[in-house]
This record gives C-alpha cells, structure tokens and sequence, in this order.
C-alpha cells in the first residue's frame, strides 16, 4: 500500500487555532458555509465549571484566500510540531493548531512560546482577514 503524501491544501473543512497568555484565551476558527470561508475570533472564558466562547469578530472572504494563507504558510509542514517551553522564559503565549484539510487530513501543532515556521505570519494573515485588509480580497461590502 502506497502513502499518498500532499504538499499543498486544496480543500479544509475546519482550521482551529487556539492561542492563550497570562490574561486571554482566544480561538480562531475557520469554516465553510455556503461556499465562503467563515472567519470567527472567539474570546474564550471559563464559567460554571466550562468553557465559554464568545464571538468577538466574524467576517467572510473567498476560500481561495484561506487556502492561499494555508498554503503560503506551509501549515501542512506544521503537523507534529510540538515546542517545547523555552528555558528561562517565564511567560509568553501557548498554542494549539488542529485542522482537517484535503478531505480526511488531520493537522495537529502545539506549543509555549515557541512556533512552527511562518506562525506569525499566519497570525498576521488572519488578523487581515479579519480586519478586511487583505490585499486581493474579493467581497463586496
């Protein structure tokens, strides 16, 4: 039996990242609904024993912009990556990456204030989306 191996994403279904420091926890999440990729900002709070999400931001954009975002970031590189805490650091910013992509792909990367290559540009990226400064970007308002 062969192994089929993708190097670029061509399809996601869902792209989570959840990023937490001293005082946030927040989760994006990327899905597809009605041919769009919705883009969701969550501020996560923990009450009555569980966690909360409450949107923050939400926006819509073409597919084809996550999946070039996906794709320049080399995301699919990122599968396995767990950084470890570096020493001496006594704060700093935990992640955790998971996304389902190319059908039945699963990409799982975590860490504590050490990333996978091209996380801040990743992190910028969506930070444009959401603020609908991405150049190229093809809806209308």
């Amino acid at each position: 039996m062969g192994l089929i191996i993708f190097n670029k994403i061509k399809s996601f279904e869902i792209v989570t990242l959840h990023t937490s420091g001293m005082r946030f926890v927040c989760e994006h999440e990327i899905v597809l609904k009605d041919g769009k990729a919705e883009v969701s900002l969550y501020n996560v709070g923990f009450g009555n024993g569980q966690k909360e999400r409450y949107l923050r931001e939400r926006v819509l954009c073409e597919e084809k912009t996550i999946l070039k975002l996906l794709n320049d970031c080399k995301v699919l590189s990122w599968n396995g990556f767990y950084g470890s805490h570096p020493k001496g650091v006594l704060d700093g910013i935990m992640f955790k990456f998971d996304a389902t992509v190319n059908g039945d792909k699963t990409i799982h990367a975590s860490g504590s204030e050490n990333f996978p290559n091209h996380f801040r540009d990743f992190t910028d990226g969506l930070y444009n989306i959401l603020h609908n400064k991405t150049a190229g970007e093809t809806d209308e308002h």
